[in-house]
């Protein structure tokens, strides 16, 4: 028994005709006989009797009637709930993100989605860019949000925004006080970095070799936070990026922008190409592509 031939049969016995009901169903007047033949064959009981052009229930069509009714209003009730629940943002996102985008970008984010769709429960999964793509293939969270490239061939991607990168100095180092700091200025100097789990290690020491830098590593930590104190202890200098300056402790640190071509990273958010997409997690990323515009 499938919902069609219920919706097909209420059709017919409600207007009492083949044709009209034929024609509210928007179909062929013989689709429509065939899916009741297939119908009374499934239920072994006739459910029309056939009098020239009347129509008339079966006292096992009269039986139905109302169970069909019921089955198509439960179903349409549902269908209304499910459109209402993604509307009022019911249900619950799973995100992930890498660890340094995790903490600067999403609680103001997700605090303001909060807002707009309070019964929406959130789950933030803050892990490397390799374990979130395997995650997202596993189905184990909804989306992600990384920084390109992201090589998974069962994945795509939205750019949300883009950001600079920024140096970070000790308050004497001789470039503090200089009246801009170029990339090329990193050259032979002490350096403090990201390891290279993180894929902005990677994006930096790329920038660097474009630019012939090789950067004398002293220490190396897996926190933005870490990374920073270390700065402030005159260890080195360092490269974080613009969502880390928005949100840096005040301290002794010195922050300058890049003069020139300034070094950037893209911001992108991910999905499994073949899911449906969580409405939640695409409400979030206009709520990202808004903050940063």
């Amino acid at each position: 028994m499938e919902l069609h031939q219920l919706r097909y049969f209420v059709a017919v016995a409600e207007t009492g005709s083949f044709s009209r009901g034929a024609e509210r169903c928007g179909i062929t007047q013989p689709s429509l006989s065939q899916q009741i033949l297939k119908l009374e064959d499934e239920l072994k009981q006739r459910l029309f009797d056939r009098l020239g052009r009347s129509v008339q229930m079966t006292p096992s069509g009269r039986i139905l009637l109302p169970r069909a009714q019921r089955i198509l209003a439960e179903v349409n009730s549902a269908s209304k709930a499910v459109q209402q629940d993604v509307l009022e943002g019911k249900g619950s996102l799973t995100i992930g993100a890498i660890p340094t985008i995790a903490p600067f970008l999403l609680p103001e984010a997700l605090g303001e989605l909060r807002k707009r769709f309070p019964e929406a429960e959130l789950h933030i999964t803050e892990d490397t860019t390799d374990r979130l793509m395997q995650k997202l293939v596993r189905a184990e969270i909804d989306c992600a949000i990384m920084s390109p490239p992201v090589e998974e061939d069962h994945l795509v991607s939205e750019l949300l925004f883009t950001e600079e990168l920024y140096a970070i100095l000790p308050p004497k180092h001789p470039l503090s006080q200089s009246g801009e700091v170029k990339l090329s200025m990193l050259q032979g100097q002490d350096a403090i970095i990201l390891q290279p789990m993180h894929c902005l290690s990677a994006q930096i020491d790329a920038f660097c070799k474009a630019e012939g830098v090789q950067r004398h590593v002293t220490c190396s930590t897996s926190q933005l936070g870490t990374l920073y104190n270390m700065v402030a202890l005159g260890m080195g200098l360092s490269v974080v990026p613009e969502m880390f300056v928005r949100s840096a402790p005040n301290g002794p640190c010195v922050i300058k922008n890049f003069s020139g071509k300034a070094p950037t990273r893209d911001i992108s958010i991910y999905w499994h190409g073949g899911r449906v997409r969580n409405p939640l997690g695409e409400f979030l990323a206009d709520i990202i592509r808004a903050r940063h515009k």
